[in-house]
């Protein structure tokens, strides 16, 4: 059994999200804990150890901090709203000799040392956090793994049994290349007990099958995941997956362990019961024949789908599944442009060029695309995947062919459109080719980013009369590459001003008290391709 840890906070302890969760590209890494919707909790040390990293953005994690223990398990505690002050002291020299309010710093063991229980934040809502809370992990002795901190003598009441919503069927040809999926309606009989409208399933002869399903703690309202789900076929398990630990290296096959289509379509992110062949998660301790059910025609076999939580409520769905006579589903019998996923894929047209090494998608895929080519006066070629509803699980290759002698050439950037959303790469251009790296298929080309980024004063007033306000704050945004960097100067000199990414918020807490003395305020803030804007006005303070 692994040793415990303490709490992190100083009050009873509530999940706003549990380990291993179904998130975007990846499983959760930690336990969220409620804050009751406040900054400012006490946040402890779970153990003694040592401050082995602090890591500052306006991104992710925001500020967070990184515990080493003496029992090799390294505590992570992201979100923060700040540190304890000698803690802070400590990041704010760094902040002030880099110049910058993003840094990442390793200190020596031996400069902030922690004992357990001991004060080393206030918790807040810092990073890409959509509101206040803790977020905390528990990593293995490499740093490689997250661990669930559940399984480290953490107290989170639970009595409640998980949920199970839907139950999805597929009917699956020998390369996996073509998937028709079923769902059935699933309803609570009593306890942990499910059922479908019908006892019995009439199945292909290879099946596979997907539960949509939830777990919540006691006093909570927060839909959160499962700790386990295995699936019987006649009392003999044939899959299990497990939320005990999670390799860094390995939360993206979350795209393959879902129906990712199923998530870009519907926004449903269920559990699937079989492993796809490029799927290389090592959170199946049980897994015959990929969790697939081979059954003959006319054959009935009873099938047992049990859902877990950490604390040892169980729910489970029983049906029947009958065989059915006939052949596998319809397979496509135009072969063209299917490209298996354990090899290199290279497409070369007039227009772009397209390379993803193997690995890069988890079955075997037909890539359709249609092209526009560069046309005079246009900026580049356009090219058109219409799979984007199809996961990478590796960065893949994209050229366009563009107008070299573009007079905004310097400014290229590649835009991707699925349905309204825009995002924005950057990349390289050698000759007439735009090259960048990407992770997803739709709609494809190259603009010219000559649009510098905004910033727009938020509470400076007219006459500059700041005697009374604690913080003065800028909204600052850029339509197109995005921000690189920013800087704020008063009377010419580097001020510690914080960036907000998800608010788009740069602000200043004066570190002063007001003296009514004149000052002169300059920020400057720049893209990804060099556009850059200035602001500057006289405040009093």
């Amino acid at each position: 059994m692994p040793e415990n840890f303490g709490p992190p906070l100083d009050i009873p302890l509530q999940l706003s999200g549990s380990f291993g969760e179904l998130r975007t590209n990846h499983f959760h890494g930690g336990l969220d804990l409620r804050t009751g919707g406040m900054e400012g909790k006490r946040v402890l040390a779970a153990a003694d150890g040592y401050v082995a990293r602090i890591s500052i953005s306006p991104y992710g994690y925001g500020k967070a901090l990184y515990i080493q223990h003496p029992n090799g398990y390294m505590t992570v505690y992201a979100h923060l709203q700040r540190f304890s002050p000698i803690i802070e002291q400590y990041v704010r020299q760094e902040q002030f000799k880099r110049e910058s309010f993003e840094v990442d710093l390793y200190p020596q063991p031996w400069v902030l040392s922690v004992k357990k229980g001991e004060l080393i934040a206030l918790s807040g809502n810092t990073g890409s956090s959509g509101g206040p809370h803790l977020h905390f992990e528990i990593r293995d002795q490499g740093g490689e793994r997250a661990l669930n901190p559940l399984s480290f003598g953490l107290q989170v009441p639970d009595n409640r049994h998980p949920e199970i919503t839907q139950l999805f069927i597929y009917e699956i040809e020998d390369n996996f290349l073509e998937i028709k999926r079923n769902v059935y309606t699933v309803r609570k009989v009593g306890g942990g007990i499910y059922k479908l409208d019908r006892d019995t399933l009439l199945i292909s002869p290879r099946t596979g099958f997907a539960v949509e399903a939830f777990d919540y703690q006691n006093d909570s309202p927060f839909r959160n995941g499962v700790y386990s789900i295995e699936k019987f076929i006649e009392d003999t398990p044939v899959y299990k997956f497990i939320a005990e630990g999670i390799r860094f290296d390995q939360t993206r096959y979350l795209n393959a362990h879902i129906d990712y289509d199923l998530k870009y379509s519907a926004g449903k992110n269920v559990h699937r019961l079989f492993v796809l062949p490029g799927n290389q998660l090592d959170a199946y301790p049980i897994l015959i024949n990929r969790g697939l059910l081979k059954i003959p025609p006319d054959s009935v076999a009873k099938v047992r789908i049990v859902a877990r939580d950490i604390a040892g409520n169980a729910s489970e769905l029983t049906f029947w599944a009958k065989g059915t006579a006939g052949d596998l589903p319809a397979v496509v019998r135009d072969r063209t442009g299917i490209f298996g996923f354990n090899e290199d894929i290279l497409i070369r047209d007039e227009s772009f060029v397209f390379f993803a090494e193997t690995g890069t998608f988890y079955r075997p895929q037909k890539i359709a695309f249609s092209t526009v080519p560069l046309m005079a006066g246009g900026i580049s070629a356009v090219v058109n995947f219409g799979m984007e509803s199809v996961p990478f699980h590796k960065f893949a290759t994209l050229k366009l062919r563009v107008d070299k002698n573009h007079p905004n050439a310097s400014k290229f950037v590649m835009v991707n459109v699925v349905g309204n959303k825009r995002s924005v790469i950057t990349g390289t251009l050698d000759g007439e080719w735009f090259t960048a790296r990407i992770r997803s298929f739709g709609r494809y080309a190259v603009e010219a980013d000559v649009s510098p980024p905004k910033i727009t004063p938020v509470n400076i007033p007219t006459n500059g009369n700041m005697q009374k306000v604690p913080v003065m704050r800028f909204r600052i945004s850029d339509d197109l590459s995005g921000i690189k960097s920013y800087r704020m100067e008063i009377d010419g000199k580097w001020v510690l001003a914080e960036f907000d990414g998800k608010t788009g918020l740069f602000f200043y807490p004066f570190e002063h008290a007001a003296s009514g003395k004149k000052h002169e305020v300059y920020v400057r803030v720049t893209d990804a391709v060099g556009n850059t804007s200035e602001y500057k006005t006289s405040i009093l303070r």
